[in-house]
């Protein structure tokens, strides 16, 4: 029989990180130091968007991005867009899930996200900047 050890919340936040490349969001490691207990939870929940499945894992996290800006959650934005960007979401592809969300969710939800998605595209000027100049 075949007996799988479960991760304690430590290797749960750092397996997450690790399969969002290399990146966590604030709340999750504010998740981790307030109800570690709770990091397991959502490690065995995240594994649906953590993995490909029918649908690939940068498809499931710009509907996630979608998903958040039209709950108007603004810290949530800039995570979902970060680790979309990690699964190889294009800028072209992260405007076009958030024409999404403001379709469906309205012109709101671009507010909501407006912070978010500057931060992001600020980080990706800088290290297109950098990586022309290596």
């Amino acid at each position: 029989m075949d007996c799988e050890r479960s991760l304690n919340s430590e290797e749960s936040f750092e397996n997450m990180r690790a399969k969002m490349g290399c990146f966590a969001p604030k709340t999750l490691r504010a998740i981790r130091d307030q109800n570690p207990e709770f990091v397991k939870l959502i490690n065995t929940m995240d594994e649906v968007i953590l993995k490909d499945g029918a649908l690939d894992k940068k498809t499931k996290r710009l509907i996630a991005l979608a998903c958040v800006a039209v709950r108007m959650c603004d810290d949530c934005v800039y995570p979902q867009a970060k680790v979309a960007k990690n699964y190889g979401a294009t800028r072209e592809e992260i405007i076009e899930a958030m024409q999404v969300a403001v379709l469906t969710g309205g012109v709101p939800s671009w507010s909501a996200a407006k912070r978010g998605l500057a931060e992001l595209f600020d980080e990706w000027d800088k290290e297109d900047k950098k990586a022309k100049k290596d």
